[in-house]
């Protein structure tokens, strides 16, 4: 009794850290938002915001290539760490020049904001790796303790460019640069000797590693890029303002989406423990964690409905207005994420990547579609641009849920796996 206890209760802990990380990056995000809600004006703030969508649709494909990958492969594989390797560099290279191409495009910087926004790119994304090797040993602690650090002295520099004027879209940047360079630090005065070995990139086994990342990638990317054609659609066929009132109703979500994203991070790891020690594929876990947090989420949802009016002045600093029906878009669209997180973690763990990919796929153009046909039909309606995007996300649910129980009945329920080698993902 007493070891199950404390499986329990290591589980908790686990779960806690990961959820207090998401919290911790998340209130960053939020405070970042407000600031630039508050003093750049409704234009500048439509501009911070399509440079957070590049970050996070940038962030997410490294994440799932090079994050997802270090944690269900074998990272201490010579020919996988070397195929690890070659995807970091590509990826921080990549990174840098679509960062920097696509500030430019969307208006949202020139000059030496676009090229501040590239070196942003970079830093953040090697601050995630090391990150995601925190999460692969199950070290959440470490992990909260990273993100804080990040948080205060991106904060710390934000304070001090505040005292010789008001904040400034580069300034921000500046900021938030200064933050993960402390994450990059801390991670890896942490981190063991082993994690931290730069690979040899001959013999890297970058088809092996291919072979499970880009589906992975695709299918995680497919949310955030959604999101950010969202913004690009709104800000372009309706106004910046109305793409600022848009974020604006969003960040009065951003406890939920917050709670929603720190379970999927702690959900991955654990069941890919859960398989290489030899477990089938188990739907009724992920189906409970599924009622269990798509029952909070809608709760959160109903509570930023309500505080969505007393709340707009101290968002917005009067510069744009939320409307509570785009609120409650937001909730909606939580509450499609809550409902199939579980289930596409349980798919992804189990290497099916390439079916998340394709039920994203479908919700993506289901929900892009509706957002385009209203806008051309009435802009006028923008307000309710999240119902479109959250629409399709709990019917691809149930189609994840009704396939994984057919790939259930094929799979032998009694040989244990291990990812020791790329080359035996199926994606």
């Amino acid at each position: 009794m007493s070891g199950r206890a404390g499986r329990l209760r290591a589980i908790l802990t686990s779960a806690g850290g990961s959820v207090a990380t998401q919290l911790v990056t998340a209130l960053a995000s939020l405070l970042l938002q407000l600031v630039a809600a508050r003093e750049l004006g409704a234009d500048g703030f439509a501009g911070f915001t399509l440079l957070l969508a590049t970050l996070v649709v940038v962030t997410t494909l490294h994440t799932a290539w090079v994050g997802d990958s270090l944690t269900v492969l074998d990272r201490f594989d010579p020919r996988v760490r070397s195929a690890l390797g070659v995807s970091l560099l590509s990826s921080l290279a990549l990174g840098a020049v679509a960062g920097t191409v696509l500030a430019v495009a969307f208006g949202a910087a020139g000059g030496p904001g676009a090229l501040l926004f590239g070196a942003l790119v970079v830093v953040w994304l090697v601050e995630d790796t090391c990150r995601r090797v925190l999460a692969a040993r199950m070290e959440f602690g470490r992990l909260a303790a990273n993100a804080t650090l990040d948080m205060a002295v991106a904060f710390a520099v934000l304070g001090g460019f505040w005292l010789t004027g008001p904040p400034r879209l580069e300034t921000m940047l500046a900021a938030m640069c200064a933050g993960s360079l402390a994450g990059v630090a801390h991670a890896v005065a942490l981190l063991p000797r082993e994690e931290l070995a730069w690979p040899g990139l001959r013999g890297a086994d970058v088809r092996g590693v291919a072979s499970f990342a880009t589906w992975r990638a695709a299918q995680a990317g497919l949310r955030p890029l959604t999101l950010m054609l969202a913004r690009v659609a709104i800000a372009a066929m309706v106004s910046g303002a109305a793409l600022a009132a848009t974020e604006g109703a969003r960040l009065l979500l951003a406890p939920v989406l917050t709670l929603v994203n720190g379970v999927g991070a702690f959900l991955l790891p654990r069941m890919v423990r859960a398989r290489e020690s030899g477990l089938p594929l188990r739907l009724r876990p992920a189906l409970a964690a599924s009622v269990t947090l798509t029952a909070v989420t809608a709760f959160g949802g109903a509570v930023a409905v309500v505080a969505a009016d007393p709340l707009e002045p101290f968002v917005t600093g009067g510069n744009f207005t939320i409307a509570p029906v785009t609120v409650a878009g937001w909730a909606a669209y939580a509450v499609s994420l809550a409902v199939t997180l579980p289930i596409s973690m349980l798919a992804t763990a189990y290497r099916h990547s390439r079916l998340v990919f394709t039920v994203r796929l479908i919700e993506s153009l289901v929900g892009m579609g509706a957002l385009l046909v209203l806008l051309a039909l009435r802009p006028d309606l923008w307000e309710l641009a999240p119902f479109c995007i959250g629409a399709g996300g709990v019917v691809t649910s149930v189609i994840l849920v009704l396939r994984l129980r057919v790939l259930r009945g094929r799979a032998s329920p009694s040989t244990p796996e291990r990812v020791s080698h790329a080359a035996q993902i199926d994606g």
